[in-house]
């Protein structure tokens, strides 16, 4: 059974999740901008911690995932 290269392209791109799906991935332009203004991403992570966005257990892991991040997408 032979299909066409497009075709398995296709039916391989509906059925992959999203790549990165990152929980803080909707907060990446406060990130950009605090990271312009001169916050690490420690700082970042105690704001979300006061914010009562995320547990302050999870602060670290946090600060390691907003690090992460804003290199991804920095310029």
């Amino acid at each position: 059974m032979k299909q066409p290269l497009s075709e398995l392209l296709r039916k391989a791109a509906q059925s992959l999740p999203p790549q990165r799906p990152g929980r803080f991935r909707p907060l990446l332009p406060l990130f950009l901008a605090m990271a312009e203004k001169g916050h690490t991403p420690g700082s970042m992570a105690d704001f979300l911690v006061a914010e009562r966005e995320i547990r302050p257990a999870e602060r670290r892991a946090a600060a390691r995932s907003i690090q992460n991040l804003v290199a991804r997408h920095s310029s």
